[in-house]
Formats: structure tokens, sequence, C-alpha cells
């Protein structure tokens, strides 16, 4: 009987120590099962991700020859702003020397004939003047083709701009020796014969349009420009010999325009404006009076919003 107890104590004890073996061998395998599961995943996210980089690494090659395209590119415009550059500076030398040659026989004839000196002169820088705007303009369309090339057409349009004050400045000279001409014979005209001579207003009227322009581009002009401030000390001396015969210049650039102003004003919309604002935005020809008279009126254009 002890026998059969002791037998039947130790299969209990085996039977429990077998079933708590089996408990964990099934929770080994439902490890093992999810641990498989996880490679498993992990194996494609890898996959998935060998074919995402495959697929960036034809992109880049692709960029790649792209931007060796764009390069080759690039490098062709540059040449050929380049070229541009150069062609439009010798033209612009070529020019100044011309209007050097130009200036030099207009001093020398001014002695013989006021007028016809002034207008020629005047013509001719002009006409000169247009030419660099003509050029400025051109080197100007080439920019927008390649970045690279800004600083050398800014360097063209500081000399261009240059020119234009150097050519503006002799422009002023001769306008100033014209006025003391004319004031000094109009003075000897009325000593030879004791008379009071009605003076010719239309050397002062041309005067003052060319003041006028002067004025209008300088101050488009950044203060720096080799020559600039030579000019605006050229432009008011000559306004002093203006005021000294008698002359006085109004341009009402800026002012609110109103009805009663004796001017000749042409109207454009600019709905950047407040509503209801009028304003003087640009002059044509200023006003001149003459000891009081006036013997012309203001040419303007009025920017409106009404």
């Amino acid at each position: 009987m002890n026998k059969i107890l002791v037998s039947l104590f130790l299969l209990a004890g085996l039977t429990c120590h077998a079933e708590a073996d089996n408990a964990e061998i099934q929770r080994v395998k439902e490890k093992v099962i999810t641990l498989t599961e996880r490679v498993e995943h992990l194996t494609n996210e890898n996959q998935l991700l060998k074919g995402s980089v495959s697929k960036i690494q034809d992109e880049v090659t692709v960029l790649q020859n792209q931007l060796t395209s764009v390069e080759a590119k690039s490098d062709s415009i540059d040449n050929v702003l380049m070229s541009g550059v150069s062609s439009n500076t010798e033209l612009a030398n070529s020019n100044h020397a011309v209007a050097t040659e130009k200036i030099q026989v207009v001093e020398t004839a001014s002695q013989s004939n006021i007028h016809q000196l002034t207008v020629w002169g005047i013509w001719a820088i002009v006409a000169l003047l247009i030419v660099a705007i003509v050029i400025y303009i051109v080197l100007h369309r080439g920019i927008s083709k390649g970045t690279d090339a800004i600083s050398s057409i800014r360097a063209a349009q500081g000399n261009l701009e240059e020119e234009s004050v150097k050519l503006d400045t002799k422009l002023v000279e001769i306008l100033d020796k014209q006025l003391s001409i004319e004031r000094n014979q109009v003075k000897a005209d009325a000593s030879a014969t004791q008379q009071v001579v009605t003076p010719d207003h239309s050397l002062a009227l041309k005067v003052a349009d060319e003041i006028t322009r002067i004025e209008k581009n300088i101050s488009r002009m950044d203060s720096s420009v080799k020559g600039y401030k030579p000019l605006v000390k050229a432009i008011e001396r000559i306004k002093d010999n203006f005021k000294a015969n008698g002359y006085e210049i109004i341009t009402y650039l800026g002012q609110t325009y109103n009805e009663g102003m004796r001017i000749n004003p042409e109207f454009v919309i600019d709905e950047t404006l407040p509503e209801g604002t009028r304003t003087i935005t640009s002059v044509s020809k200023p006003q001149v009076h003459f000891k009081g008279d006036l013997i012309q009126k203001a040419s303007v254009t009025v920017s409106q919003n009404i």
C-alpha cells in the first residue's frame, strides 16, 4: 500500500513538472512566432528602403546631369554677355570721343553765333544722351539672361551715368557762358543806343528747359557717381546767373495740383495714390518769370486718383 501511495505521489509530481515544461515551451514558441513576424516585417521594410534608395540615386543622377547641362548653358550665356558688354563699351568710348570733339567745335564757334551754337550744342548733347540711353537699354536687357553678368552691367551703367554727368556739366558751362555773353551784349547795345533794349528770351527759356531736364536726370542718380557734386554746383551757379539776369524758374514738382495754377497739365491715372489726390509728378517745361512777368507756362504731368 505504501508503495502504491509513493508511486502516485511521484506520478503526480512528474505530471505537474511536465505541465510546467509544456507551458514554458508554449511561451517560447509564442516569442519565436512574434520574433519571426518582426523579422519578416523588418525584412519587408528593408526591401522597401532599398527600392527608395535606388530611386533616389536614379533621381540624383538625373539632377546631376541636368545641373551639368545648366552649367554648360550658363557658361555659354556668360561668354555671349561678356562679348556684348565689351562691344558696347567700345561703342560708348567711341561716342565719348565724338562727343568731346563736337563740344570743342561748339566752344570755338560760340563767340561768333550765340543762338546757332546753343541750338546745335543742345541737339548734339541730346543725341549723344539718346545713344547712351539706347546702349544702357540693350545692356540692361542682356542682364536678364545671366545673373553672373550683373556686376559687369552695373559697371557699364555707372560709366554711362558718369558720361552723362560729364556731358551735362559741359552743357551747363556752355549755357552759363551764353548767358554771360548775351547779358553783356544787351548792356552794350543799350549803352550804344541810349535806349531800353527789349530782351530776347529764347536763350533763357532754352536754359530753363535744360536746367529742368538735368535736375530730373540727376535726381535719379546716386550721389556717389563721379562728377555728380560738381554738376550740382554748376547748376547752382547757372541758377544764380539766371536770377542775376532777372529770371525765375518754378517747376511745381511734387506739389498738389489745383485748378488755379497757370500751367499746362497732362493728367494720368495712378491708382496707387490716395483717393482724391492730384500730384505733379513730372515737369517737361518749367514756369519762367522775367522781372515778375510770366514768359513761359509750365508743362507738367499730374498723377491723379479721382
